[in-house]
This record gives structure tokens, sequence and C-alpha cells, in this order.
């Protein structure tokens, strides 16, 4: 079997921050490196799907976005605010860890935490990017900050220090990677791009003056300017777990830091066990950079058979299920992968035995574009499929029930881990962020999709609960508080 991209590209980086000076290429005050290394792993999956305009919108459809998106947030009011506010906690997500749930849409990871924070009386302000509505709470949607940083980016040029930048390329050209992302002149606007949004955050940082601010996925969309507008301030910056990857994800684990930490990066991550804070702990440098415990912010209830909470989402699931079936299996789709192979597993599951039952679930950040993809697979009807309840329902709602995850490369494998749920991978190249979970049985990969239902037959019925200690949010939170007080100390004395 070939090697995953994924393992190829944590290879490639890890010899890249041993041997060259990355850690140093710089934009005025901003790193750049974090945002280049993310930058170079698109590269590498464009190569890999032999697609240059993977993953990337066209220039027209990008230029259309960005004037549709404030458009659309002055258009549509559900639950949205237009302006900051004075708050303790402030609350950047990346418009896609989020679900719809009883027709509001809520972060799936900074809802409970605000809940717990607002409990203790805490103000908390919540920034998200995208058109979704109406919010769970009042929302501050963050398009119409990020177009203005967009046209205002020329203001906030800072020159480019890339020292040894030809030989990191040379080396990547032997490997045979073009690296397209770490042209000089990408870099550039890569850099205006960042200094200007982080300069646009912080007006809100400034009106807000928050003790504490989180992230989600600090490696997309605005949370590397907002950890760079907090580092100015002496804030602490949080990134919220996303998925643990086993010590492999793309966006965690540094052959090398700067002395004070890289600007760019957030301050502390906060994981879902301590695995994988150890993992974080081991590949960072000093404390610029710390990874805290503090569970899965939206795991514990699900756990806990007896919590009210869970009893009744339980007979919510009961309701969407209407009666018993052989097996449940959950769907999760992704905005990646070729039709074929969706087409594939559609045929798979309309051939395939009746008392089995689907839940289809579709993925937060799916466009009409990634309906089309999923064209065949969304178009399925009959008694033992459900698709609208597959997404009303939280994720572990339905993952308390399932016999099987069925996905390309999902994150969900990792989240059904707890409940004792195996998943079935559909590409290989899974084994590279995921390889973990196949190396410790708690998936699979089925290339072979004329295997799928056979494989899923052969699974065990009776499913065993992973020993899990149902995290208190509120102790984490309040370690979070304490860490925070000495952030702004070690900063005032920098």
């Amino acid at each position: 079997m070939a090697t995953p991209f994924h393992t190829q590209y944590l290879a490639l980086v890890a010899e890249i921050e041993t041997r060259f000076a990355v850690s140093r290429w710089t934009s005025g005050d901003a790193h750049l490196w974090p945002l280049a290394r993310m930058d170079l792993y698109l590269d590498l999956y464009r190569q890999h799907v032999a697609d240059p305009q993977a993953g990337r919108p066209s220039r027209v459809a990008r230029g259309l976005r960005t004037l549709a998106q404030p458009l659309a947030t002055l258009g549509r009011r559900d639950n949205v605010i237009l302006r900051p506010h004075r708050a303790d906690i402030l609350f950047l997500g990346d418009g896609v860890s989020v679900e719809r749930i009883d027709g509001a849409w809520e972060d799936r990871y900074g809802e409970p935490l605000m809940a717990v924070l607002e409990g203790d009386g805490a103000r908390c302000l919540h920034l998200q990017p995208g058109r979704r509505t109406p919010w769970r709470r009042p929302t501050l949607k963050i398009d119409l900050i990020a177009s203005a940083a967009r046209a205002l980016a020329p203001l906030v040029r800072a020159p480019l220090d890339l020292p040894q930048h030809a030989e990191v390329v040379d080396f990547l050209a032997r490997q045979g990677v073009p690296a397209p992302s770490l042209r000089p002149e990408r870099l550039a606007r890569r850099a205006m791009g960042l200094r200007a949004r982080a300069q646009a955050l912080g007006l809100v940082l400034d009106i807000a003056r928050p003790r504490l601010a989180f992230t989600t996925t600090w490696y997309a969309g605005l949370g590397s300017a907002l950890a760079l507008a907090c580092r100015r301030r002496g804030i602490l910056s949080v990134d919220v777990q996303h998925c643990p990857q086993g010590g492999r994800h793309k966006a965690y684990g540094w052959a090398g830091v700067p002395a004070q930490g890289y600007t760019t990066l957030p301050a502390l991550f906060w994981t879902w066990d301590p695995a994988d804070a150890a993992h974080i702990s081991t590949w960072t440098d000093g404390h610029w950079h710390q990874a805290l415990a503090g569970g899965h912010p939206r795991l514990g209830p699900f756990l806990d058979d007896a919590d009210p909470r869970t009893q009744a989402w339980d007979e919510r699931f009961r309701q969407a299920a209407g009666g018993d079936a052989q097996r449940d299996i959950l769907v999760a789709l992704q905005t990646t992968g070729p039709s074929a192979i969706w087409d594939a597993v559609a045929d798979r599951i309309a051939a395939g035995p009746p008392e089995w039952r689907w839940w289809i679930r579709r993925h937060p950040a799916a466009a009409p574009r990634d309906d089309r993809r999923h064209a065949r697979l969304l178009a399925l009807r009959g008694p033992n499929i459900r698709m609208e309840s597959a997404s009303a329902l939280p994720l572990p709602a339905l993952l308390r029930h399932m016999d099987a995850v069925v996905s390309l490369a999902s994150g969900v494998a990792a989240e059904a881990v707890p409940f004792g749920v195996p998943a079935l991978f559909l590409s290989a190249d899974a084994t590279g962020p995921f390889g973990h979970l196949a190396e410790a049985g708690h998936a699979r990969v089925v290339a072979d999709l004329d295997a799928l239902i056979p494989t899923l037959a052969a699974l065990p019925k009776a499913r065993s609960r992973r020993a899990a200690q149902i995290p208190n949010l509120a102790v984490g939170l309040r370690r979070l508080e304490a860490i925070a007080a000495s952030y702004r100390a070690l900063w005032a004395d920098a």
C-alpha cells in the first residue's frame, strides 16, 4: 500500500522544521510558517488528487462570495448582532464545526463552554463567519469585518523576512512537491491578509476586552489572525480541539518553536483527553503553547445514561427511528471525494439488507455543489433511510445508538470510539490521520466497496463502550482562568 499523502506531509514538515529556519519567517510581528505550513498541506493534497484547484473556489466565485456574505449578513438578522459588545469571553467559530438543532445553529464546541461560563456569570461574545441563520445565541457575523480587512490590507503591509526560503523551495522540489503557496508573492499576499484581519479583530477585542478568547480549527479562517491580535494584547487565545488524530494531525506537532512562541498560534490548546495533550506538550516548546486536557465539550452528558438531557435525546432518537432495526449505520458525508465513491455507496445501500437502517448525515459545511457530489445518495428513499433526522439530532445522540460509522475519512470515527462504535473508512488515505484508530482496532479501511455490506454484517452486534471519564468542563475552565492571569503577567513582563 502506498504511503498516504498525509503521512508524507508530516515527514516533510518535520524535516523542514529541523533543517531550515522557517520558524523565523515573519512579516513584522506575524510568524508566517504556521500558515505557510497549512498551505503546503493543501499544495500536497491538490497534487495527490491531481487537481491544482481542488479545494479552491474559482476567482470569480471567491469575489462573489466576498460581496455576498456581508450583504447576506445585513439581510438576515435572525439572532445576528452587527456590533461587538463588552464581554468576558470571546468565542470565534470556524463556521463549519456547527450543528442545526431544532431549527437553530450552534457551535458544537463553543456552545457547551459558553453555557458553563455564563452559568458562572461571565458574559460571552460569539463570532461566526458564513451566512447561516438563525443562531441559537446572539452572534456577531464576522464577514463584514473580514471584508473590510481585505480592502484595507495594503495599509498594514510589512516587509517579509524569509531566511533560507530558497533552500526550502529547492528541498521540496527535490521531493517532487512544487509548493506554489510558498512563492514569495503568495506569502506576501498571505501576510497582508493575516495582518489586516488581525488589525480588524483587534478592534473587536478592544471593545470586548475579554479575559479569554477561544477559537476552533485555528488553522482555518480567522484563527491565526485572532491569535496574533490576542498576542498583541496579552489575552490568552485558546484553540478548542476539533478532532484528535493520535499525534498525526496536520496542524499540531512542531519540531521546533521560537523561544517566545509563534505569534500566529494559539497560546493554549484545549484537547479532548490527556493523550492528545501529551502529544502537543511533547512537540511544542516552552510555556507559550501549553495543552490542557479539558475534555470534549459536547460529549460528556451523552456518556451518562442517567443524565436527563441524554434520556430526552434517546427518546427523540426512538421517535425518529420509528422502531427497531437489525443494524443502525451512520453514513457521515464529507465535502471531499469523487462522486463515483458516493454513487457506489448509494448502490450498496439500495441493494443491502432491508432490515438495516441507514442514517445519512450531510456535512454541516455542505454547499449545493457538494449535494451534487452526493446526488444519488441523497436521492435514496425508503422505510430504512433516515436523512433529515440524521442531521437534526446532535452527533453524540446518534452515536449512542449506531452499530457502525461509514465515511470517506471523517473525524466522526474518533467521536464514535467512546461509544464503542466501529468505523469503516472508504479511502486508504484515512490511515494517514486516523491510523491510530485502525491500530487500536476501532476502525478499518474498506477500499473495495463490494466488501462494504459483508464487512458490516460481520461486525459484532454487541458494542462495548469504552471506559471514559466524563469531563468536568467547569474545572477545565477554572484552570484556564488561572493560566490566563499568568499569561497576562508574562506578556506584561515581556
